[in-house]
């Protein structure tokens, strides 16, 4: 006897949908949407309890504390943080300013495949 998939509800895919898009790139809402529909109903639980990185966090610690690489270290790039606080004072902290942008852009990077993760 086969089990037939019950797929995730459109409410419980708005809901998602509505709670994660702030933590997540613009461009990848309609993926993920797309993902929880096709996405069993028995995920739902683990996908809504899901703690992600918040990108504002993220920015501020960049923006502070940039220069000592803690920002990399909130969203689990070690290897990063590790290098701008013992090399980014070298570029005459040209590096630590310009992380800015591209930590806050790598914390949603991480949500969203974080997302993925659970949801397969």
């Amino acid at each position: 006897m086969a089990t037939e998939k019950v797929f995730m509800s459109s409410e419980k895919v708005r809901a998602l949908v509505e709670q994660f898009q702030k933590d997540i790139p613009e461009n990848k809402v309609l993926v993920l949407r797309r993902m929880l529909e096709n996405a069993s109903d028995d995920c739902f639980e683990s996908v809504s309890t899901l703690k992600l990185k918040n990108p504002t966090t993220t920015l501020l610690l960049s923006i502070f504390l940039g220069w000592l690489g803690v920002d990399r270290f909130y969203i689990g790039d070690v290897g990063i943080g590790v290098c701008k606080l013992l090399f980014g004072w070298l570029t005459g902290f040209i590096w630590p300013f310009i992380d800015i942008f591209c930590s806050y852009k790598k914390a949603k990077e991480h949500n969203f495949n974080k997302l993925t993760t659970t949801i397969f």
